[in-house]
């Protein structure tokens, strides 16, 4: 039961590894995102300088997992609870394609290293030069982790009491956080993936994971940074009320980024009395219900995909017209 902490072997592992440095560390815990206003801004700084307390997203994880006892130890008695009834089709609920939904999607709070910030600078470049948006994904590869939080396209998130998975439509997508005490994947059989290993746990009601072994890509888009293969991200999961969903994103990159970044991710459940929304088949490369768009300068998009306006997934752009017209 949830009442109960769980010491399972990679509880107890971390436990034992856990840097003796990191715990005078100051706890931040969950911090309300409100109207988004000023009190929001206080509370970002707040939860940016925690994560940079940490040297590294392990440590970080480590110290959330000792301030939790291990995490809460959940059978399937508690998945009636409401904060584990994630169930439903989600949206992302702000923020477009920008990586920090506080800003525009051309700007990033991202402290950058001076290859980070060279990285940037071409694809900026670059779209003064052409009007058209690099991304690295046009050959229909997955967007990848950490890149998956920002993806516009219908969610669903399933929880149960050793996993939860995190489904995004886009091709497919499904990022699995194991919750039953395992270990990361030992170094020596592991390898970079696009949405790597994740691991998790439990601690009142919010979902604590880590993941390593990740791909190098970028946030999004346009001029959005990049990440390397040696991005970590560590997250905070939790059900704020009937409808939202929200997550604390602390991305650590010691190539391209010179703090860790903080961000406040969002998702609303969509209204589907009548069942017509639900989780299709997408696939990139070949697939019915991918429309495509072509601009008046000569490069693609897709149509809009905002599924909280009427007119969703309808290009308001009249510059746009769909290929083959």
């Amino acid at each position: 039961m949830k009442a109960a902490k769980m010491i399972k072997t990679a509880a107890l592992s971390a436990s034992l590894a856990f840097p003796i440095s990191a715990l005078a560390q100051e706890y931040v815990g969950w911090l309300e995102y409100g109207d988004g206003g000023e009190q929001w801004q206080d509370n970002k700084a707040r939860l940016q300088e925690f994560g940079e307390q940490f040297d590294s997203s392990w440590e970080m994880y480590q110290y959330l997992e000792r301030q939790a006892g291990g995490g809460d130890d959940l059978d399937w008695e508690d998945m009636a609870d409401p904060e584990f009834d994630w169930s439903g089709i989600y949206t992302r609920t702000r923020g477009g394609l920008s990586y920090d939904p506080d800003i525009p999607p051309n700007q990033t709070t991202a402290q950058l290293t001076e290859q980070g910030a060279a990285a940037r600078q071409r694809k900026i470049d670059l779209l003064n030069e052409t009007g058209g948006e690099y991304d690295p994904i046009s050959d229909c590869r997955p967007p990848g982790h950490p890149r998956w939080a920002t993806e516009p396209f219908l969610h669903e998130f399933i929880v149960t009491p050793d996993q939860t998975w995190l489904v995004n439509e886009m091709v497919n997508d499904v990022r699995r956080v194991y919750t039953d005490g395992r270990a990361h994947t030992s170094p020596e059989d592991a390898y970079p993936t696009w949405n790597g290993d994740t691991i998790g746990f439990w601690d009142d009601g919010v979902l604590v994971t880590h993941t390593t072994y990740l791909n190098a890509g970028q946030y999004q888009r346009g001029p959005q940074p990049d990440y390397s293969d040696q991005v970590e991200v560590v997250e905070r999961w939790r059900k704020v009320d009937g409808i939202n969903l929200e997550a604390d994103f602390w991305v650590f990159d010691p190539v391209n980024l010179e703090e860790p970044w903080y961000t406040r991710q969002a998702w609303i459940e969509l209204e589907n009395d009548d069942h017509l929304l639900r989780i299709r088949y997408w696939w990139c490369g070949e697939n019915q219900n991918n429309d495509i768009i072509v601009t008046d300068e000569g490069t693609s998009q897709f149509p809009d995909f905002d599924f909280l306006d009427d007119d969703a997934a309808v290009s308001n752009d009249e510059s746009v017209q769909r290929l083959g017209e």
